[in-house]
């Protein structure tokens, strides 16, 4: 998908506001904001995506026809696939805004494939958009952005957009980075991405803290 077709922050976020209005009234409400939303909470500006990622560990047929319906019923399947071995089940709603510009909304029922209370020391909640919302901690997001797996692997768009955040945020632990990368056995998806990086001269700011 190309930049320009990267949906605005504006309409991301009205369909993530109809979303959790839907999950609120359902056994799904405890979901958490990840990916470039993720990014967007703890940004003065929020970021265009072509994606909305949630990670809804109560996701099922009741909840994916709430969430069709608050959405205007867009088209949606959902299915098993695999990471690293493990399960990971996943939802997709297929949505394209007045102006043509697409979007799809991922509900992921597990983190990486792993039972998503892992993520608890990582969390912490956050007002954005009129809303309250449960989302990673910076140092947690840092180090899923770190962690995108081949043939992607990190862009040099996603490194600028990654260099930005942490600049933004003005302090990251790098500490905590780590234990997550370790946490959920990304180190060395991480360190390769990083060599990647260097390859074509590209910096994360404070990222040679992660080390293997």
């Amino acid at each position: 998908m190309a930049r320009g077709d990267r949906a605005p922050a504006s309409v991301w976020a009205a369909a993530l506001a109809k979303i959790a209005s839907a999950l609120s009234e359902s056994e799904a409400n405890d979901f958490v904001v990840f990916g470039s939303q993720a990014m967007s909470v703890w940004m003065e500006r929020a970021l265009p995506s072509k994606d909305l990622d949630l990670v809804v560990p109560g996701v099922s047929p009741r909840v994916l026809e709430l969430v069709r319906g608050a959405l205007g019923r867009p088209e949606y399947d959902f299915g098993v696939f695999d990471y690293e071995g493990r399960d990971y089940p996943v939802g997709h709603f297929y949505l394209r805004h007045a102006d043509g510009t697409p979007l799809v909304v991922e509900l992921f029922q597990t983190f990486l494939g792993f039972d998503a209370r892992r993520l608890t020391p990582y969390l912490t909640f956050r007002e954005r958009w009129g809303m309250r919302l449960q989302v990673m901690v910076p140092e947690a997001v840092v180090a899923t952005r770190l962690s995108f797996r081949p043939p992607e692997r990190i862009t040099p768009f996603n490194a600028a957009r990654l260099s930005r955040f942490v600049r933004g945020v003005g302090k990251v632990d790098w500490k905590i980075v780590n234990a997550f990368l370790d946490d959920f056995g990304l180190r060395e998806v991480a360190l390769e991405n990083l060599r990647h990086l260097r390859a074509k001269r590209i910096a994360i700011p404070g990222a040679s803290a992660v080390t293997g």
